[in-house]
């Protein structure tokens, strides 16, 4: 018998109560509340994978209302990483992810993933040292591009430049990323971002 699916209750903080507390009306926070995310409260340890990908179709909903859902997806997902990535935890992997580069960060990135839950497979193929598939088992999400989002702005703040992340062969659960990046910005291009990302492709929310 296999295990529930649990996600950690850091997760749940980096999306909600950090990235998006000032973004959540009360009516969304009613239905949140109602869905078993109870943000005037303690977080619980664990919550099911199901309430997860829940919390984030009200997120999305409310949130990104009238955005397209591929958008408002890979736009949550991105502000996750920033979130995520001032936790604790997430502190000392963006240091050792900095120090490492995109590349070496992406191959430890089951680590990061089973730091958030309980059930994160991946498996990843290099084909250049700027470019990998990387395939996950859940992409946490209905839409594959809250993982695109998500890795996508992992690789950017680790130094990788024009990152493009491409969900592929999704079936439902699982889903297959075409990641690539530049290892140095192009000169002159600076001036499109301050953190390096510009130039990416992604969905606009």
């Amino acid at each position: 018998m296999n295990p529930e699916k649990l996600v950690f209750a850091q997760t749940v903080e980096a999306l909600f109560v950090r990235a998006l507390e000032n973004r959540l009306t009360p009516a969304c926070r009613e239905h949140l509340k109602r869905a078993g995310l109870d943000l005037d409260r303690k977080l619980e340890r664990t919550y099911s994978l199901e309430q997860w990908r829940e919390f984030l179709r009200i997120a999305a909903g409310h949130v990104y209302g009238g955005v397209p859902a591929e958008a408002a997806y890979y736009s949550l997902g991105e502000r996750f990483m920033d979130a995520y990535f001032g936790t604790f935890f997430g502190r000392a992997l963006l240091g050792v992810g900095r120090l490492a580069g995109p590349r070496r960060m992406l191959l430890r990135a089951d680590l990061g993933f089973r730091a958030g839950n309980n059930f994160s497979e991946v498996k990843i193929v290099e084909r250049s040292a700027t470019s990998l598939e990387l395939w996950m088992n859940d992409v946490l999400a209905d839409q594959p591009t809250f993982a695109a989002g998500l890795l996508a702005r992992a690789v950017a703040l680790c130094g990788g430049w024009r990152v493009v992340a491409l969900p592929e062969e999704f079936d439902g659960t699982a889903a297959t990323f075409h990641l690539r990046w530049s290892e140095a910005a192009v000169e002159g291009a600076l001036s499109a971002t301050e953190d390096g990302s510009g130039g990416d492709a992604r969905p606009q929310a």
